[in-house]
């Protein structure tokens, strides 16, 4: 299986001062269509193309995965498991968009603490790395022979990362960046050496060619 997972456009979430912002569930700022146009015209002239593709329920993912839809002729599967870090509760149940969070801790006592401090019983970030890595294992069953194209969230390439890589659950001195509609594409072999393997981290041909590039 190959697997492209592809960070959303630019949301007004992205740019601060949440004080101002109706909800925290936010729609693509004029940069973010711009990338995520970019990103669909690239996959055309590219003649990318795929069998499957998934996206995160968030309107920030939903509104950059209707470009990728367009590009690929894919229908999108919605998934909540996809969704950003933080925005679902212990149980991976979503939190409704009128109480989702505005407050994240910056230093959390353990990996199993709440990401945030606003919301009762919500996710820690094992729990997220738990919900992302089931998703995983559930494509590599269905899709074996096939490419997924997935469009998500950074904090989602950081936990598919760890999870793939193996990384314990006390890492925390070095963050991975995924620009905005920057991609990964990861490769499943099941190989004696490895079952995964990573061919390319955070490509960004699309805003190089359009001068997006921030």
């Amino acid at each position: 299986m190959e697997l492209i997972v592809i960070r959303h456009g630019q949301s007004y979430v992205n740019l601060g001062n949440w004080d101002d912002l109706d909800t925290m569930d936010t729609a693509l700022t004029d940069l973010g269509h711009q990338q995520a146009g970019a990103l669909r015209d690239w996959l055309i002239e590219n003649d990318k193309s795929a069998d499957t593709l998934y996206v995160s329920t968030m309107k920030r993912t939903r509104e950059t995965g209707d470009y990728v839809a367009e590009a690929l002729k894919l229908k999108p599967i919605y998934d909540d498991r996809i969704r950003e870090v933080g925005n679902s509760y212990l149980d991976g149940q979503p939190i409704d968009e009128a109480d989702l969070p505005r407050s994240f801790l910056r230093n959390r006592a353990t990996q199993f603490t709440p990401i945030v401090t606003d919301v009762d019983n919500a996710e820690s970030w094992m729990h997220f790395r738990i919900r992302v890595g089931q998703f995983v294992e559930g494509l590599v069953e269905k899709y074996q022979k096939e490419t997924v194209y997935v469009v998500a969230h950074g904090g989602v390439i950081m936990a598919m990362f760890e999870n793939l890589f193996g990384v314990g659950m006390h890492r925390n001195s070095c963050d991975l960046h995924t620009y905005n509609t920057g991609w990964v594409r990861f490769k499943y072999r099941g190989s004696k050496f490895a079952d995964w393997t990573l061919y390319e981290y955070n490509r960004v041909d699309h805003l190089i060619l359009a001068g997006l590039m921030y």
